[in-house]
């Protein structure tokens, strides 16, 4: 089986034309672990069909993007081991620096994934086409659980809930997206058929569960810049600890929005104009005063 960092890249060279700061003293060669894990971590969202199409395809704009996704995500599982021999040879590491590299070595894959996922969602393939990376993407796993999501595009995910119009995590959510209908939601959507309103609260409830259920499975790494700003890591040292706290805060933040969303659909489909809302401040004291008149 040839080495997926041979078959994109000339030498190192060519590597380094599309991720930064590689090691001068690196090879291809010393590179092939963590470029058999980029590759692989690439297959589980596009298909390994998908990968070696494009590879064989005439389009250079997407074989530019497949080398900038695999390089830096390569660059981002060798880091540990570069930093690890610099400091065999005495040369100091920050931890602070390292996590910025590595950072900056995922939002590069991101980006370039995002960007053909998008590409390979807007281009229709041809009556007979199967061979095509576009045909061979609308037949994979993720793009065919979207006929069970009942946000099915991107674009309209972004405007309910802001990913950044990331293809990429979007993709990566869609199944759990499908949990949280089958779970609870899709029988509240069933009953919403035609009712504009609810459907609107609904998949905004829908929204924030799938993003809450995610924040519980994914690292704050895989997620768009908008959602991983709201981690303090974003801009300082990750803390293990603090990190998985703030995450699951977060989801039980999102998680309790939802339901009260949900709790207003039920009185909306309930359909009754005199239904009592209580409130606080509705609630009876030891200290109030009650008159009854006659």
């Amino acid at each position: 089986m040839s080495n997926i960092l041979t078959t994109l890249f000339s030498g190192m060279a060519d590597f380094k034309e599309y991720a930064p700061g590689v090691e001068t003293n690196n090879s291809l060669t010393d590179l092939i672990p963590a470029g058999t894990a980029a590759k692989k971590r690439v297959d589980v969202i596009l298909t390994p069909g998908v990968t070696d199409a494009i590879i064989t395809e005439n389009n250079s704009d997407r074989m530019d993007l497949l080398r900038t996704a695999v390089a830096n995500l390569t660059c981002c599982h060798q880091l540990v081991f570069d930093a690890v021999n610099r400091r065999k040879d005495n040369t100091d590491v920050y931890r602070y620096e390292l996590e910025k590299m590595q950072r900056t070595y995922m939002d590069n894959y991101f980006n370039a994934m995002d960007s053909i996922i998008q590409s390979l969602s807007s281009v229709t393939p041809q009556d007979g086409d199967s061979t095509s990376p576009q045909a061979l993407w609308r037949s994979s796993r993720y793009f065919s659980l979207l006929s069970s999501c009942k946000v099915p595009t991107c674009e309209e995910f972004d405007s309910i809930f802001p990913i950044d119009l990331s293809f990429l995590f979007f993709f990566r959510i869609a199944p759990l997206q499908k949990e949280c209908v089958d779970e609870r939601l899709g029988i509240y959507f069933d009953k919403a058929d035609g009712n504009d309103v609810a459907l609107t609260m609904l998949k905004l409830a829908l929204a924030k569960k799938t993003i809450a259920k995610s924040l519980r499975r994914f690292d704050i790494l895989e997620f768009p810049p908008t959602i991983r700003n709201l981690f303090e890591e974003n801009t300082a040292t990750r803390n293990g600890n603090d990190e998985y706290g703030r995450a699951h805060a977060l989801a039980d933040r999102l998680d309790g929005e939802a339901d009260d969303l949900i709790g207003n659909v039920d009185m909306l489909l309930a359909g009754d104009e005199n239904t009592d809302f209580s409130t606080e401040t509705s609630y009876n004291r030891p200290d109030d005063i009650i008159i009854m008149m006659p």
